[in-house]
């Protein structure tokens, strides 16, 4: 009887035991059903609310980089560039806003940290009303401080840039085509492409310098430094004219603040991180 009785106890025992462990498992289970859906929703939420405000996403945009060209590699981009020239003459003639076509130039041209151009199109760009402010503001990817219509194209092409042209976030596509038509897209594609190029030569301009001080640039070849210097140097005189004629000031001067824009922007070069 007391036997019996025992076993009884111990078998309510167990049951309790197991029951107890059963309730805790599906409470932790609910739990982390609650919990999942709310995790799975912070994501669209916070892109909701970037797309509301218009501000695109950082993570698409890769770290700057002197990137520089091989002579094949410039070929084959410069060839492409050219089959698009009646397009790149409308933008030029107006068929994109001048400021905001400089404004993309600037973008592109400090993610691939080529000092030339940065300073060529930031002197155009404030031929054309962009402030000082706003230029600073695209190239330090202050989004807050800029137009959403502008933040997200910059965005854009420095994230296209950033990963050699192989695609943007998806994300940032759709933020695109909430401020543009696929044609404005293409425009602002073709902006960035001629830039990059523009870019890249001169980035090799220099790793030739580089090579005559004794720093020869990993990735960078002689026949193609030599090259793409041929190409380069020829346009520092018309640039230097344009930008003369743009601000008023003389040749002499504007090569004056050319030197120093370079000078101070080697000076600041330093590894950055991927949102920078």
């Amino acid at each position: 009887m007391t036997q019996s009785k025992a076993t009884t106890t111990t078998k309510s025992t167990k049951r309790k035991s197991s029951s107890s462990r059963k309730s805790s498992t599906e409470r932790n289970s609910s739990n982390a059903l609650k919990r999942s859906p709310a995790r799975k929703a912070a994501a669209p939420r916070a892109s909701a609310r970037r797309a509301k405000s218009g501000q695109p996403g950082r993570n698409g945009v890769g770290p700057r980089r002197k990137r520089t060209f091989s002579a094949v590699e410039f070929i084959g981009y410069a060839a492409r560039i050219m089959s698009e020239s009646s397009s790149i003459k409308a933008i030029y003639e107006g068929r994109v806003d001048k400021g905001f076509r400089e404004q993309l130039m600037v973008a592109v041209a400090y993610q691939n940290q080529a000092p030339y151009c940065n300073w060529t199109h930031r002197s155009w760009a404030s031929a054309h009303g962009v402030t000082d402010d706003e230029l600073g503001n695209i190239e330090e990817l202050n989004f807050d401080e800029l137009d959403p219509r502008v933040a997200t194209a910059v965005a854009y092409v420095r994230a296209l840039v950033s990963s050699d042209w192989q695609d943007a976030p998806r994300d940032l596509r759709q933020q695109m085509l909430e401020h543009f038509t696929w044609r404005e897209i293409e425009d602002v594609e073709l902006i960035a492409r001629a830039m990059d190029i523009s870019n890249r030569t001169g980035n090799t301009w220099d790793a030739m310098l580089s090579r005559l001080s004794g720093e020869p640039i990993e990735d960078s070849d002689l026949l193609s430094e030599i090259f793409l210097s041929s190409v380069f140097l020829p346009m520092l005189p018309v640039g230097l004219s344009i930008v003369s004629h743009l601000t008023g000031v003389g040749v002499p001067q504007a090569a004056q603040g050319l030197v120093s824009h370079v000078q101070r922007f080697k000076r600041q070069a330093m590894p950055t991180g991927a949102d920078r």
